[in-house]
């Protein structure tokens, strides 16, 4: 580790937001360690970004839904790097169907990965910043966690509640010195679309405005550097915050437009933000 860069822990690292935030992050010097299941992909990663940026990297393969592997992260991460600068969540998926057609283990399993697993990892690192007197705590949570659509009940609700506690969180480390930023993206171009004929049907009622990872991680970044003293949220693209704002001043007329405008999801069974 070098004494001059800043060390980021970034969950949901072998794909998607969490590996696009991973490289911008190396981009800006940091060191990284890296978590997801796949521990070839992450191997893969590291290579790449310890080939162009050379930033150390240091690898954790492990399931952020089991105890024991979430408390194992701070202290492998003390023990390598000495300290962290910064919590980038990123690990998550959404399963959308009707919500009577949820078994109660698969509502347990979302909001197992979706919010238990961000709730606990944020608290160990807060504790970790609060001895350091800084850090940063970014969770990547969804526009659908503030504007809920059709077959989108148990995925909104883990990221509404992902929201809510972040907001309190925010409240209580603030003043501290401690920034706890929330990241509310629409649908992402992410590898998932083509998996198959439901996936790729999906992608095209929302191909106008989903977003690309790397300009919505540029963004993330810039505001993750930015001097503003008061960080709260990412949300993008900006047509979905206007309809969050709507859906909270004019609730009967944002329910009207959600059932005949927006129910988009129910021919797609299962996604990864």
């Amino acid at each position: 580790m070098s004494q001059s860069r800043k060390v980021a822990v970034v969950t949901g690292a072998s794909s998607g937001i969490g590996q696009a935030m991973a490289k911008q992050l190396a981009a800006h010097h940091y060191d990284l360690v890296l978590i997801a299941r796949r521990q070839d992909r992450l191997e893969a990663l590291a290579a790449e970004i310890n080939r162009i940026h050379g930033v150390d990297t240091f690898v954790l393969a492990g399931d952020v839904t089991q105890t024991s592997f979430i408390e194992s992260i701070v202290p492998l991460c003390k023990s390598r790097f000495g300290r962290i600068d910064l919590l980038f969540q990123a690990a998550g998926y959404g399963v959308f169907k009707r919500a009577t057609q949820f078994s109660y283990a698969e509502i347990v399993a979302m909001f197992e990965v979706n919010t238990f697993a961000i709730m606990y990892l944020s608290q160990l690192v807060a504790l970790e910043m609060l001895d350091q007197g800084s850090g940063q705590i970014v969770m990547v949570a969804s526009s659908a966690g503030k504007l809920s659509t059709i077959a989108s009940s148990v995925y909104s609700a883990t990221k509404a509640a992902v929201i809510a506690y972040a907001d309190t969180l925010r409240l209580e480390l603030r003043p501290a010195g401690i920034e706890v930023i929330v990241v509310n993206p629409g649908p992402v171009v992410t590898e998932f679309f083509d998996r198959d004929a439901n996936s790729k049907a999906y992608f095209k009622t929302i191909e106008g405005f989903a977003l690309d990872v790397d300009v919505l991680t540029k963004r993330i970044m810039a505001n993750l550097l930015s001097h503003c003293k008061f960080k709260r949220e990412v949300n993008a693209p900006l047509v979905l915050e206007l309809l969050a704002r709507l859906n909270s001043i004019f609730p009967t007329i944002s329910d009207i437009l959600k059932l005949n405008l927006f129910n988009l999801k129910e021919n797609s069974d299962e996604t990864t933000v």
